[in-house]
């Protein structure tokens, strides 16, 4: 299958997110589709060693400027500054054939919370 860092980098660019390296992170953009930043494109970011377990575990952390915020969050100071990283469970994961989108679906629902 290969190293889960190139198969989650090149899953993401072939859905046109991308993915580049800005360690200690892959980061890569996301077209917002629902809430107050619908229609905008949001850069966001998830640490290089939490992709050890992909496609079979996901991320748990999302990277984002500091400007993205959430009303309800468990958050901490991300590695890049000016960023905050944002706690988020995925829950059933595995059931997509085509992890890269399965990914992509679940930071835009959760940009779509955010205010």
């Amino acid at each position: 299958m290969g190293d889960p860092v190139d198969v989650f980098m090149a899953g993401l660019a072939a859905l046109g997110a991308g993915p580049g390296r800005r360690r200690p992170l892959i980061v890569y953009t996301v077209d917002v589709i629902s809430g107050p930043h619908a229609g905008t494109t949001v850069a966001t970011g998830v640490e290089i060693a939490e992709l050890a377990g992909w496609p079979i575990a996901p991320p748990h952390w999302l990277h984002m400027d500091a400007a993205v915020v959430f009303e309800h969050t468990n958050s901490q100071p991300s590695p890049v500054a000016g960023w905050m990283r944002h706690s988020r469970q995925i829950a059933d994961w595995g059931s997509d054939p085509d992890p890269g989108q399965a990914w992509l679906a679940h930071v835009r629902g959760v940009l779509g919370e955010a205010r």
